[in-house]
């Protein structure tokens, strides 16, 4: 049987080779675009965090503005209770009374207003550092997957240089007559694999039925033959 042959035993090994080589720089066209996703996911998770953070910020600002504006109308208060000591008609000092009392109405506002935002900014701090921690991990956790794929073309490019050396090696081991007919069907067919065995009369690189002709030379003649229907060599396992 051809699949006993020990020379093609060789081409059988050449080819497993040659598919794990195909495999691998397969692999290898898709790492970086897979890195370019995790960065820009870090980038998102990053953003969430500057987003959460920003919120928090802006109403402390608003906080501290309206703390400003709450001192500046007390202060304005006092004064006018000072003038309003030093006044002698009553005219003025009902004006005064007025001013002060819409003041007071005023900061009362402020006051009410500055409540609202306290609790806001106490909501806002507790989602920021809860988020903080969660999205820290979860950037942690893309930043080692990034690595690891970093570290994987790394070692799909070594893996690459060894294998070459092996299929290199191979290719000297198979007949020579052998291994130009592979390396035709190699440029004739779109993709591996190219050495495929029969089963049930069809090839089981295009699972098409092949004709008469080749089931006789791959089991009677046990001579290498190819697919009538997509070029692949076709054998008989037993």
């Amino acid at each position: 049987m051809l699949s006993n042959n020990p020379e093609f035993q060789n081409l059988l090994l050449l080819h497993g080779r040659d598919r794990r080589f195909g495999k691998l720089e397969e692999e290898l066209k898709l790492l970086p675009d897979d890195i370019i996703r995790i960065e820009k996911k870090i980038l998102t998770e990053n953003k969430t965090i500057e987003l959460a953070v920003s919120e928090w910020k802006e109403l402390e600002s608003k906080n501290n503005s309206l703390e400003k504006e709450i001192l500046e109308i007390s202060e304005k208060i006092t004064k006018s209770k000072v003038r309003q000591l030093k006044v002698k008609k009553n005219e003025e000092y009902q004006a005064l009374e007025n001013e002060i009392s819409n003041m007071v109405v005023l900061q009362a506002e402020k006051e009410d207003k500055q409540i609202e935002i306290l609790i806001k900014i106490d909501d806002a701090k507790a989602t920021a550092e809860v988020a903080q921690d969660k999205i820290v991990q979860r950037v942690n956790d893309l930043g080692q997957q990034k690595r690891n794929l970093e570290n994987r073309i790394s070692h799909v490019n070594q893996e690459l240089v060894e294998l070459n050396n092996e299929i290199e090696s191979s290719r000297t081991q198979v007949e020579n007559e052998m291994l130009k007919t592979y390396d035709r069907v190699k440029k004739v067919v779109a993709r591996a694999p190219f050495l495929a065995p029969l089963k049930d009369q069809k090839c089981s690189g295009c699972n098409l039925r092949v004709s008469n002709d080749v089931i006789s030379t791959a089991l009677v003649e046990q001579k290498l033959t190819q697919c009538d229907q997509c070029g692949r060599i076709v054998y008989i396992e037993r």
